[in-house]
């Protein structure tokens, strides 16, 4: 692999992968700038990796970026390419509602911003230990950055998230996604609604939520649910609908 030093995001990129390295750190580069005002942002490795290479580091299926904090490193890993197979499901998904706003693959590459926003999370001490929680927080985070470093992207992810909360998946309680049961399509729907419902917030909100989870650092699943009702009230009702009527 090849090795592309950096103070701030370091790569290491398979065979053949510099040049999509390169792209991908400077989209975080700018997501970076954005979240720099707030609390002090940690070096952050990307990898990005050929299916090979992928299998000998990693014990999950090739195709889906993804973060992981261990030993207080943080990274975050990538497709070099995206394989068919992984197209296929998200074409298949998403048929019934017609073209997409934007390809699949300009999405994924999209949304590795959100797993750049899991590792702040990590690094801030804002993981609640409730999945749905943390994705809703991740989400919210993710589109801030976004909004204020690129905000044509922003207007990008949310129109496809618009278009993904047309989606009219099986499962659709909070209890249900917190115990990972469900597809392709719920997956999507879920984080629709959660960044649509962030996008609420900080139309209304501004950063107030960011600025109240860190100063109430490190979170947990009940101060982070009394966060996000103290901030908005009507979340509640939000929550509800989900079937969570208190504190988890």
């Amino acid at each position: 692999m090849k090795a592309l030093p950096h103070p701030h995001i370091p790569v290491f990129a398979s065979e053949g992968g510099v040049l999509r390295a390169e792209s991908l750190r400077d989209y975080l580069l700018e997501l970076r700038e954005a979240y720099t005002p707030y609390a002090p942002v940690p070096p952050v490795t990307l990898y990005v990796l050929s299916e090979r290479d992928w299998q000998t580091l990693v014990p999950y299926p090739y195709g889906l970026a993804f973060q992981r904090s261990e030993g207080g490193r943080l990274s975050l890993f990538a497709p070099l390419t995206y394989p068919e197979r992984l197209l296929h499901r998200f074409r298949e998904t998403l048929l019934p509602l017609g073209p997409p706003p934007m390809e699949i693959p300009a999405f994924l590459d999209l949304n590795l911003g959100h797993e750049y926003a899991h590792a702040l999370q990590a690094a801030w001490r804002l993981r609640t230990g409730a999945r749905w929680l943390d994705e809703f927080l991740a989400n919210y985070l993710f589109l801030l950055g976004l909004a204020r470093a690129r905000p044509d992207l922003a207007a990008s992810l949310l129109a496809f998230c618009r278009y993904l909360s047309r989606l009219e998946p099986e499962r659709r309680s909070l209890s249900a996604y917190e115990r990972r049961r469900g597809d392709l399509k719920s997956a999507l729907w879920f984080q629709a609604q959660f960044t649509l419902k962030a996008q609420e917030l900080l139309e209304t909100k501004g950063d107030s939520l960011l600025k109240a989870c860190l100063e109430a650092a490190p979170l947990d699943r009940k101060k982070g649910h009394g966060l996000l009702l103290a901030l908005d009230p009507e979340l509640k009702a939000w929550f509800a609908a989900f079937g969570l009527k208190g504190a988890p």
